[in-house]
């Protein structure tokens, strides 16, 4: 796997490439949050561990960082957080602000290996974590796909809103399928155009790939009163959220 780690201290940042080293993973850290967000903006990780125990400002960078990485990446990519001891409002506070897992003592080299390498098989089940900010294609797709008021017969390629039939073109319903099973996880606009406009490639225009966007938006009402938000990530991409 490749783990981004945010680590300050040079001894702890030790400490975590020796531990998942010896798991064969590949671990880069970094010392300072803006570094980490403009790596994990460039680079996919399979895994992030943010350190807040060596100071009160590796604390404060920590939060800040997993606070971008929901904001901006969604729910799709598994946060651990590190610590140091297992004060219970600690803990509980890291995993309410997104942290899918916790360690309060990450000098014990062999349970963080397992620890990180179970978060991992977590986030590849479906259902288990949000998802992965590579998004499912057409093929593992079940026939039918329904969120709150919303219907997609794949199949038929046919689409409902509170049982209501809606008329999608069939790029427009291919994006919709695509942003649906990637709920709260950034996709990438190199994947909207991979998946929707496979013949075309790079040569989609980015205008292309916003105007269908905008009449998905508009066609289905993707708006908080139907318990969606369609979100816009800056140079980046889109993320449908539940509201």
């Amino acid at each position: 796997m490749k783990i981004a780690a945010l680590a300050d201290n040079p001894s702890r940042a030790g400490m975590l490439r020796h531990a998942l080293h010896r798991g064969g993973h590949v671990v880069r850290c970094f010392g300072c949050g803006k570094s980490m967000t403009d790596a994990v903006r460039d680079t996919r990780y399979d895994v992030l561990l943010l350190d807040r125990a060596s100071s009160i400002a590796a604390a404060t960078a920590a939060c800040d960082v997993l606070k971008w990485v929901r904001d901006t990446l969604g729910q799709g990519v598994p946060v651990m957080m590190l610590g140091r001891g297992d004060d219970e409002a600690q803990v509980a506070a890291c995993l309410a602000a997104g942290a899918d897992a916790y360690v309060g003592e990450a000098g014990r080299g062999a349970e963080l290996l397992a620890r990180v390498e179970a978060l991992a098989r977590r986030a590849a089940v479906p259902g288990m974590l949000a998802g992965t900010v590579a998004p499912a294609g057409f093929g593992d797709m079940p026939e039918q796909l329904v969120t709150g008021v919303y219907r997609f017969v794949t199949a038929e390629r046919q689409a409902w809103v509170g049982g209501v039939p809606v008329a999608l073109a069939p790029k427009e319903f291919a994006l919709a399928l695509l942003l649906f099973r990637n709920l709260g996880t950034l996709v990438l606009r190199e994947a909207m155009i991979r998946h929707v406009w496979p013949d075309a490639g790079v040569h989609t225009h980015a205008r292309t790939v916003d105007s269908h966007l905008s009449r998905v938006r508009t066609k289905l009402a993707l708006w908080p009163r139907n318990g969606v938000m369609l979100r816009a990530i800056h140079r980046l991409g889109s993320r449908l959220d539940l509201v």
